[in-house]
């Protein structure tokens, strides 16, 4: 193999975008056209999140979801409370107590159909999070649908670095606490 046809190879592979889609709301609801698309690379096998204030327990949590098979796969779910065990009520689900926060693994796959529509509302202020970055969803619009497909590096390469979404820089800080997931080492008692 010639190094031009390697490197044709190589800038050719395919790596994950997500995919965002901002719809206003008219545009929505009569089926008409997307209002925007952005493309978000991910790293193979990473994950992101849509993190959210709770209607019912008034805490953050934040849903994992992985890229599998043209669907998402919601692999965790994090969160200050325990309740959310019961809320989520996953068959053979597992409760993990971490440092300042729990774990809950849905135990068997959980697959969400593509495109994934989230209503963005101040009340809960859905936030998706990619790596550490955030952005508020309700900033963008009232409904994102989000998908993923598969591009070339060169493509790949290109959005990551020109990368905003949409437009709008990262905010910080999110809408939305983010939940701690690395301990924190105990201050020691005052001589």
């Amino acid at each position: 193999m010639t190094a031009a046809a390697l490197a044709a190879f190589v800038l050719l592979w395919p790596l994950p975008v997500l995919q965002v889609t901002v719809w206003d709301e008219g545009s929505f609801q009569d089926g008409g056209g997307a209002e925007r698309t952005v493309r978000i690379p991910l790293v193979p096998g990473e994950t992101f999140g849509i993190r959210y204030r709770h209607s019912i327990f008034e805490v953050p949590v934040e849903e994992r979801l992985a890229l599998a098979r043209q669907r998402f796969v919601l692999v965790e779910v994090w969160s200050t409370t325990n309740r959310i065990e019961g809320y989520y009520a996953f068959p053979q689900g597992r409760l993990e107590e971490m440092p300042g926060y729990f774990r809950l693994l849905p135990g068997v796959p959980v697959m969400m159909e593509t495109p994934l529509r989230v209503r963005a509302t101040a009340a809960g202020r859905r936030t998706l999070v990619v790596g550490t970055r955030c952005v508020p969803l309700v900033s963008l619009g009232p409904v994102v649908e989000l998908n993923w497909r598969w591009e070339p590096l060169v493509l790949w390469l290109w959005a990551a670095a020109h990368q905003t979404i949409l437009g709008k820089e990262v905010q910080l800080p999110c809408p939305v606490p983010a939940i701690t997931t690395t301990p924190v080492p105990p201050v020691p008692p005052a001589a």
